[in-house]
């Protein structure tokens, strides 16, 4: 089945819900900013080989897999909740959640007053969840715990403990400090999971699908990459006497770059280095009489280790 999609165009999911607005700004930020059209597609000014739909982030494993969408962006939760994992390949993992750039996490919680201490405790009781078939499967691989009864939950699932509906619960949390302010206490961890860039087996074996997916997976790692830490160009006017010892302590992708200046005693030098290296090197640079040491922001830097080397 064609399902509504046209020659030559790569259809990618966005999901629904918390990490829509994290993927679209991303996506922004990358150069493919996302213009709406019609009601379940998305088109970007930049890109017309690209068309997105909007669906719902629990059931992107499968329309992936249907060939719905060729790939699609949802979390590694959905995926195993789902038993989709080895049904689509992962092109790109990434790590970022609804506020944080760092993975998000599967908890076991409960209250104190529920006398659980360890997940072996929750033999015979009942676990609230909106991930019923991961909390299963992870509470029995992890701990052996397989005669456990699962109340299904669309929201509010720690409420259910409260209410005396459950004796614990799973939730999907980044630093769990919210868990613990409203009373509640993390058991134990499941599972780590973090946003994936999925696609459907059959499109990866098209060249221009594939490498339209890298291209999305490469300007998206750019992003992030630059996000979590500040990289900036270097430039510094170096005594010649001493460049060998510099270029030995100077970060670069490949070297840095040396070019003669007015005096031949004197060198320009410029490198890519990361602000917290900058911050370390730069008194020492000086004492070397390295002198003129100027960052310049980079918002951005590629390297070939974002290319994935493929047979």
């Amino acid at each position: 089945m064609s399902y509504g999609k046209k020659d030559n165009k790569l259809y990618i999911g966005i999901p629904s819900g918390s990490l829509n607005e994290q993927v679209v700004r991303l996506l922004e930020k990358s150069g493919r900013p996302v213009v709406k059209g019609r009601q379940y597609e998305l088109s970007t000014p930049y890109d017309d080989e690209v068309i997105f739909r909007i669906l719902d982030r629990k059931e992107m494993p499968a329309k992936v897999s249907q060939g719905i969408v060729d790939c699609g962006i949802t979390g590694k939760d959905y995926i195993f909740e789902a038993g989709m994992e080895d049904k689509v390949e992962v092109i790109g993992d990434f790590i970022f959640s609804k506020r944080t750039n760092q993975p998000s996490r599967l908890v076991l919680a409960t209250r104190p007053e529920k006398g659980i201490e360890k997940p072996e405790d929750c033999r015979g009781k009942t676990i609230a969840t909106e991930l019923p078939n991961l909390t299963r499967r992870r509470m029995e691989e992890l701990y052996g715990v397989g005669d456990v009864k699962i109340l299904r939950s669309e929201g509010k699932t720690e409420a259910k403990v409260f209410m005396g509906e459950s004796d614990a619960f799973t939730d999907i949390t980044e630093t769990g400090r919210t868990l613990k302010d409203n009373g509640n206490i993390i058991v134990a961890q499941l599972f780590e999971s973090n946003p994936q860039l999925i696609a459907n087996p059959d499109a990866v074996k098209d060249k221009f699908m594939l490498d339209k997916m890298d291209d999305i997976r490469v300007g998206i790692e750019s992003v992030l990459q630059a996000e979590k830490e500040p990289v900036y160009m270097v430039f510094m006017d170096v005594p010649v006497n001493v460049l060998g010892s510099v270029e030995d302590m100077l970060p670069a992708i490949v070297s840095p770059t040396v070019s003669p200046v007015v005096r031949d005693d004197w060198v320009s030098v410029s490198a890519v280095i990361r602000e917290t290296e900058l911050n370390l090197l730069a008194p020492k640079l000086l004492r070397m009489g390295v002198e003129g040491i100027v960052p310049i922001p980079a918002p951005k830097v590629f390297s070939q280790n974002m290319v994935k080397k493929r047979v």
